[in-house]
């Protein structure tokens, strides 16, 4: 099977590396003329074999493969027949295309899919000949696909080392596993090989190629069986084109073609306008070929579109990745967004999804990526060809097993790009599309894509196939498809040939030559199978035999009627022999234990409930008697047999609701070709209990337990006359047999309804009688006993009717009155023999006589039934009849000579002839158990259970006992009585004592008495020895031997010990264990119980059947009529052989014609049976849907997990990234915002003054807070205002620790008062650990809207001013405070809460300087009004400083530090920023005016009275300052100190050219600066 066979035979290459010597590969070759070698020399083709050796492999263990180099300008024809004449290959029945790029594989995350669709993939190359064409390289889809033919390839060298058991070894090693070979082609370019320089000029060498596993280097795939390697190619879209050459040669068949059994397709009784016109013809015929895509590049999509313009379909695995993900988006966005808009927004999508997959391929190549998307756009286009599909996407995700059942998609890809075909080609297209289905075992398709494409025609099916449908496994659902469609004839399909052929060819043979032919036929082991042409010819073949053996049924098989009807000349008619087919069919698959087969067989029988039972049958006596070691056999034996059983039930109760009169007529019809057994006697024999337990057998039984008797039942009010009174009253008083009883007059039956069947109802039998099942006449409405008599009367006349010897002959011919009457005369036998027994002495001779004379009349009724039970009833066990009979003959026996004997002969005592007779009283009495009892509903079932008790528990738990109770009496016994004589007295004594332990607890001997002690008082050896030197030569002389000294109990602690421990396992655990397995038993059977009962009934009603009216003794009465009829026949028969007329010979043979009449059952009986079938069929159907109903809703369930955990991801993803859109569109309108805002200080001189401005603050909301990364809530202008409503409004929350000030300034920041108020609300601390806590965090109640000194350390006062400095309609604004006590921004939302990095909750108040100057040309005092201007005015310049934190221009400015003042605080930043000075010393306490004075000093002395100098107060209030948040903000009163005249400012400002900017539009500060610096410039009319 494996390409090392082929090896084998491959003839020797290694000798001459010429085609043209016998050795080369062209003795391979076919040489039926000299032509056949011409191409070999002029093809330019070089091939051979290459073995692959892999690290730490052998010549032994590597794997060789096929290789063929082609040349650049070499024909695909010549390939072809490369393929054809050296690799010996010819067209598969399917051609698989992997279509997949090395460059392009993204290894697939989920390893269950690589699994997953490795098995997929196998099991397509196991169900048929199918090529696999990949790129043949190690690596990528290719490396997967040879991973999974290696692993296959040694899962089958373990089947074939397998194939040494001898009930598989067969002819021909194709026979042992006809699995197809596995073929695996790579087409390869050469000069991308590491192994180019080993194939250079050869030709039949064998080439070893080492596998070094090196990832980066492009290798051949060992794995593969043959390799088409292209010379001189570079190029990969070269090497594409070669493939797809390749391929579309490989469409037309190569080697010998295929050839079809020509078969009428067509129903005779269409005429030719049957077949549609409109039908799609093709010319020629094709090999199958379906790509498949997985994954894949921009080539790979190419070689899509090339494929599709082939019409070759192709298979789209999406979820894949890459090319198949953007074939399927396209494919699925065109049918269900098909339209105006589909074209531009594919293309759009699509190029984005292109890039993604393929970010290196097109960079800066946008031709080629619009190529590419052209291509994939009409991929989809081509989708659809002729009413063909041709493009199938099969979504890996959306349907989890998809991978697995991959042979699927490939077909339904296959058949979807199919037309109808008609003419010449339609036979080959059916029988090859089926034949597909039926290797890949997929009657879904067949039956969807093939059958219902034809359903205008009934087609025909070859044999061949039916062959292949019976004879694999797994394919019942064909069988059910033919022949439900009626694709084939089975009485011109099934002959004695087909038959042996269909035994000889099972796929599994073991079980039919282990358990039938040398099991149950005791063929020789290893010798039996095949089976020859006796085994299926003959009445008496050993098929017959086989199935008598297993069923007690002959003949069941005729293989001349068989082949007769299957030639034509019917021996019965067609619907008969069609039955008689099926039912061969069907004994082949039970034979051969194919279950699901079987049922499928089994649905098309026409008489499917005796079949059932039949099946039932055979399955259950292989379980039972030749399947006793292999138990997984048994086991399934059983549940099979059990399944069949229940089957013909269901059929009999559908049939019983239907009409049950029906249903039991149809349990008494003979069955002519089941040796003409009726249902219920098949049912008995297959012991189904269940089927015999229904309510139309127990009825049938019912009137035959009654005969042709119908009891009346009377209601005399009060109370009721019991049966059997009536049945003794008119056996034995005539005269009530005229009003209790009548007699059933054959009349056709009338089919009725259950509801209207209610007397007949087995819910109205009562308990009471002797039978459960009675017939019961509707009661009288009336209870006046004149108005009963009167009815009496009539029901006597009705009587009458029949006459009154038939009525005689009914009364006591009926079962009913035979069990009464032997009942009564055997009770009154055991109240004789008891007496006869009880009489003292030797008895009453004369009553013994009648005893013994009574015995043996009962014996010999016994032998009579039992003969014929035997010939009647074979399925009946006779075995524990037989013991009675030889019991009892033994009884009669020994009692004749015990007690009848000695009455002449006294030759023995009469105490043993009366325990003789104890005996067989105590016999006969348990025998009524057996006889009489189990006929009562009550008693019948309670002994099942206790036999069941007996035969299994109680045997099982006395042989445990045995162990305990001879181990325990040896041991008591030696143990108290050490010097009792070893005899057989001793024995009894030991073990009588243990067993009567069970029942009586003797212990007095425990304790021994004084003359005992003395006796033991001396226990040495040498008392032992003296006594005695061994057992056999003791001194019996010697008192230790004597008897009263030997009965002497020892009293020792071992003695106690030996029976407490006997006592304590016996009475408490032993009869503790038999109670607990009686109880089990019981329990377990009392649920069968009643279906055993009414199983044994049957047994019970042929037993009073078969006996005589009279019962014993009177019974010898019937033996001398029964001798008399017998001489009268004996006379009559010699007289007819003394009558030599001719006359009577002719009458003869008339009567003899007469006889040979068979009749045939009409065919509505089995239409009925059929539409039973249907209703089963249908049930069950129903049945598996709800049991599936789970599954699917499991299945459901987990793909909408599945489907919503994608959803959700996808979801996610679009959360994410619509909040990115959404914070993007955010930033983008604060953008604009900002934008505007520039805007609007573009032109300066447009501005309000800065005493009217209420614009927005803007540096409030900026993003992110100054020298963090936290971005604020964003806040757009029209949500500033508090007074707006903002419902989103979630500001951030922050506050800058005190710990991360520095620590000369901590003791001035506030502490954080929000968290301060969560901790002290989450507390559960008491007020004085809270006044801790606050101590702890140095808190103190800030006082809002006021000024108040507060005293830190002990020592500094510090005086904290939180009322605002802004004002609104000329008044101070008190600030409001929000829902936790925090103050509240009075200019609006900032985006964050909390205190930020200020020192103060509320406002932060400090002084800033606006310090401007006239800016000149030249800054000396030489030049004073050299002032520069601009339109007229002058240019005010001014000073700042670039911030350490920021690096942003700012104004000099002064915050509170405790005791030092604002005033001087700003001071002393001047001094730091401006002059970089960081050790001046101020005044801590400066004011107003002494600030003045500080920066008046810089003045440059200058004449005139005019100091040169001014200063005020320019603004005072709210600071847009980047810093502020909802709860702290900073609040600034500006100075403006303007130096009209020279200054020495320069004289100490370093870098002075940063420190002096002009005032424009392009000086840019922080917050309102620019308005702050602007407003100045207005005030002195300098330009801005």
């Amino acid at each position: 099977m494996d390409m090392e066979e082929d090896i084998e035979e491959y003839p020797n290459i290694e000798v001459d590396p010429q085609y043209v010597t016998v050795s080369s590969v062209a003795s391979y070759v076919s040489t039926d003329s000299a032509d056949d070698l011409d191409w070999l020399q002029t093809s330019k083709l070089t091939g051979g074999i290459i073995k692959f050796l892999f690290d730490g492999s052998t010549e032994e263990k590597s794997h060789t493969g096929y290789y063929v180099c082609v040349g650049e300008d070499a024909s695909v024809d010549n390939v072809a027949k490369y393929i054809t004449k050296v690799w010996k290959k010819r067209s598969p029945d399917i051609i698989l295309s992997v279509i997949s790029s090395f460059t392009h594989f993204r290894k697939w995350k989920n390893q269950q899919e690589v699994e997953d669709f490795q098995n997929g993939l196998i099991q397509a190359m196991n169900s048929t000949n199918m090529w696999v064409l990949t790129n043949g390289l190690d690596g990528g889809i290719a490396k997967i696909v040879g991973d999974a033919v290696r692993f296959e390839r040694e899962r089958r060298f373990i089947l074939m080392s397998r194939a040494r058991d001898p009930y598989v070894k067969l002819h021909r090693k194709e026979d042992v596993e006809e699995l197809p070979k596995l073929t695996v082609m790579g087409i390869v370019p050469k000069l991308q090989l590491q192994c180019v320089a080993g194939m250079e000029g050869m030709h039949d060498s064998i080439i070893s190629l080492k596998k070094t596993g090196t990832k980066e280097a492009m290798e051949l795939n060992g794995e593969h069986s043959h390799f088409i390697i292209m010379d001189q190619n570079t190029d990969l879209k070269e090497l594409e084109n070669f493939r797809l050459r390749i391929e579309e040669r490989l469409l037309t068949p190569i080697g010998r073609g295929k050839r079809y059994r020509k078969v009428k397709m067509y129903d005779p009784s269409l005429d030719a306008g049957s077949i549609p016109e409109n039908l799609t013809m093709i010319t020629s015929t094709c090999t199958p070929m379906v790509g498949l895509l997985i994954q894949g590049g921009p080539l790979d999509i190419d070689h899509v579109v090339d494929l599709l313009r082939r019409k070759v379909p192709v298979l789209v695995l999406q979820g894949t990745g890459l090319g198949a993900d953007l074939i399927a988006f396209v494919y699925f966005e065109k049918i269900h967004h098909e339209g105006d808009e589909y074209e531009s927004f594919v293309k759009t999508e699509l190029i984005k999804r292109m890039m993604n997959c393929y970010p290196k391929d097109f960079v800066d190549n946008e031709l080629a990526r619009n190529q590419c998307r052209d291509k994939i756009l009409e991929c989809v286009n081509l989708a659809h060809q002729e009413n063909g599909r041709f493009l199938t996407i099969l979504d890996i995700n959306a349907d989890p097993t998809g991978l697995k059942n991959l042979d699927k998609y490939i077909l339904l890809t296959l058949f979807e790009s199919q037309g109808s075909k008609t003419g010449s080609q339609f036979q080959e297209q059916f029988q090859s599309d089926l034949k597909l289905t039926l290797h890949w075992n997929r009657p879904d398709l067949a039956e969807s894509q093939i059958f219902e494409k034809y359903d205008w025609t009934t087609v025909k099916i070859t044999p061949e196939l039916f062959d292949k449908a019976l004879l694999k496994r797994g394919r019942e659902k064909f069988v059910e498809i033919f022949l439900e469609r009626e694709t084939i004839v089975l009485h011109e399909y099934v002959n004695y040939k087909k038959l042996l052929d269909l035994f000889n060819n099972l796929d599994r043979p073991d079980f039919f030559c282990q358990v039938c032919l040398e099991g149950v036929l005791a063929k020789s082991p290893g010798m039996s199978y095949p089976v020859d042409k006796d085994f299926v010819i003959g009445k008496k073949c050993d098929l017959n035999q086989l199935l008598y053996k297993l069923t007690s049924l002959e003949g069941l098989v005729s293989s001349y009627d068989l082949s007769m009807n299957s030639t034509g000349q019917f021996v019965c008619d067609k619907l008969t022999a069609e039955r008689k087919a099926l039912n061969a069919l069907i004994y082949w698959s039970v034979l051969t234990f194919n279950p699901s087969l079987t049922r499928a067989l089994w649905k098309r029988s026409d008489q499917p409930m005796v079949m059932a039972l039949v099946i039932s049958m055979i399955w259950h006596t292989l379980a039972i008697k030749w399947c006793s070691r292999d138990l997984d056999i048994k086991r399934q034996l059983k549940d099979s047999a059990i399944e069949f059983g229940k089957q013909a039930v269901k059929l009999l109760n559908l049939s019983y609701q239907d009409s049950c009169l029906t249903a039991i007529a149809s349990l008494d019809e003979k069955l002519p070709e089941l040796n003409n057994k009726t249902t219920i006697k098949l049912a008995h024999i297959a012991r189904n209990k269940f089927f015999i337990a229904h309510k139309s057998c127990q009825k049938w039984l019912l009137q035959r337990w009654q005969g042709n008797l119908l009891i009346r039942e009377v209601d005399y009010g009060v109370f009721r006359l019991p049966n059997w009174f009536k049945i003794y009253m008119s056996v034995f008083f005539i005269f009530p047999m005229l009003f209790w009883i009548t007699y059933e007059i054959k009349k056709d039956p009338e089919v009725k309804t259950p509801e209207e069947d209610e007397e007949l109802d087995i819910d109205q039998v009562d308990n009471q009688d002797m039978i459960p099942l009675k017939i019961k006449w509707k009661r009288s409405t009336k209870g006046q006993m004149k108005y009963q008599m009167r009815e009496m009367l009539n029901y006597g006349r009705q009587n009458l009717r029949v006459p009154l010897y038939l009525q005689f002959y009914y009364l006591w011919s009926a079962p009913i009155t035979k069990f009464y009457l032997s009942q009564l005369l055997y009770i009154l036998y055991l109240a004789l023999f008891s007496y006869a027994v009880i009489i003292p002495s030797c008895g009453d001779f004369y009553i013994d006589l009648v005893v013994y004379f009574w015995t043996a009349m009962i014996w010999v009724e016994i032998i009579r039934k039992t003969i014929i039970k035997r010939k009647e009833y074979k399925e009946m066990k006779i075995f524990w009849t037989v013991i009675e009979i030889c019991l009892i003959g033994s009884f009669l026996i020994v009692i004749g000579l015990v007690r009848i004997i000695p009455k002449f002969i006294p030759f023995i005592k009469y105490t043993t002839a009366k325990f003789v007779m104890s005996l067989g009283l105590l016999y006969f009495y348990y025998r009524l158990l057996s006889v009489f009892l189990p006929i009562s509903p009550v008693l019948g079932p309670m002994m099942i259970s206790f036999r069941a008790m007996m035969k299994k528990d109680f045997l099982t738990w006395l042989r445990m006992f045995l162990v305990f109770m001879i181990a325990g009496g040896i041991t008591i016994q030696a143990t108290l009585y050490p010097n009792y004589p070893a005899s057989e007295e001793g024995f009894v004594m030991a073990l009588s004592r243990a067993f009567f332990g069970m029942f009586l607890t003797k212990i007095d001997d425990l304790d021994s008495n004084d003359r005992c002690e003395n006796f033991y008082a001396n226990q040495t050896r040498e008392v032992c020895y003296n006594a005695a030197a061994s057992f056999w030569k003791r001194n019996t002389s010697q008192i230790r031997f004597q008897r009263e000294f030997a009965e002497c109990p020892y009293r020792s602690f071992g003695g106690y010990a030996m029976v407490i421990q006997y006592l304590v396992i016996t009475k408490l655990i032993l009869l503790t264990l038999l109670y607990a397995l009686f109880s089990a038993t019981n329990a377990k059977i009392k649920q069968e119980s009643e279906e055993i009962w009414k199983y044994q009934v049957y047994s019970i009603i042929v037993d009073f059947e078969t006996r005589l009216r009279l019962p014993a003794p009177f019974n010898f009465i019937s033996y001398i009529i029964m001798l008399f009829e017998f001489i009268f026949k004996k006379l009559r028969q010699c007289m007819k052989k003394c009558c030599q007329s001719s006359c009577c010979r002719k009458k003869d043979q008339v009567d003899g014609d007469s006889v040979s009449v068979i009749k045939v059952k009409d065919s509505t009986d089995y239409s009925y049976w059929k539409i039973c079938m249907k209703k089963l069929n249908e049930e069950e159907e129903q049945d598996e849907r709800e049991a599936a109903r789970l599954t699917e809703q499991s299945q459901r369930i987990e793909h909408l997990v599945t489907q919503s955990k994608l959803q959700r991801e996808f979801n996610d993803k679009m959360t994410e990234q619509m909040s990115n859109l959404e914070r993007q569109l955010i930033a983008c309108s604060l953008a604009l915002e900002q934008i505007a805002h520039k805007i609007d200080t573009i032109d300066p001189q447009a501005r309000p003054e800065l005493e009217t401005v209420t614009s927005l603050h803007i540096a409030s909301r900026q993003s992110p807070y100054p020298n963090t990364k936290i971005q604020r809530f964003p806040v757009f202008d029209k949500y500033v205002n508090w007074e707006e409503p903002y419902p989103t409004y979630d500001p951030v929350l922050y506050t800058k620790p005190v710990d991360e000030y520095r620590e000369s300034i901590q003791s001035l920041v506030d502490p954080d008062f929000i968290e301060i108020m969560q901790r002290m609300e989450s507390s559960s601390q008491s007020q004085e650990e809270r006044a801790s806590l606050l101590s702890a965090t140095g808190y103190q109640k800030p006082l809002w809207n006021l000024s108040a000194t507060f005293v830190i350390n002990e020592t500094t006062n510090i005086e904290i001013n939180r009322v605002s400095w802004i004002t609104k309609d000329g008044l101070p604004l008190r600030y409001e405070l929000d829902s936790s006590n925090m103050p509240i921004n009075p200019m609006g939302r900032t985006g964050m809460r909390g205190r930020g990095k200020l020192r103060r909750w509320g406002p932060n108040h400090c002084v800033m300087l606006v310090i401007s100057r006239w800016k000149r040309f030249l800054s000396t005092g030489q030049n004073q009004q050299n002032f520069i201007t601009v339109d007229g005015k002058k240019v005010l310049e001014v000073a700042v400083f670039q911030k350490k934190e920021s690096g942003e221009l700012s104004l000099p400015s002064g915050k509170e530090y405790g005791g030092m003042s604002l005033y001087s605080a700003v001071c002393r930043k001047f001094l730091e920023n401006i002059f970089q000075e960081s050790d001046a010393k101020l005044d801590p306490n400066m004011t107003e005016q002494q600030m003045i004075q500080f920066f008046e000093q810089f003045v440059e002395p200058h004449p005139g009275p005019f100091t040169g100098f001014t200063s005020g107060i320019i603004y005072k209030g709210y600071m847009d300052d980047p810093c502020n948040t909802d709860n702290a903000w900073r609040e600034a009163e500006v100075w403006n100190i303007h130096y009209h005249v020279p200054d020495n400012l320069d004289l100490k400002i370093k870098d002075k050219e940063k420190k002096w900017k002009e005032v424009s539009s392009y000086l840019r500060l922080p917050g309102n600066q620019n308005l702050i610096v602007q407003e100045a410039a207005r005030n002195h009319g300098a330009y801005y």
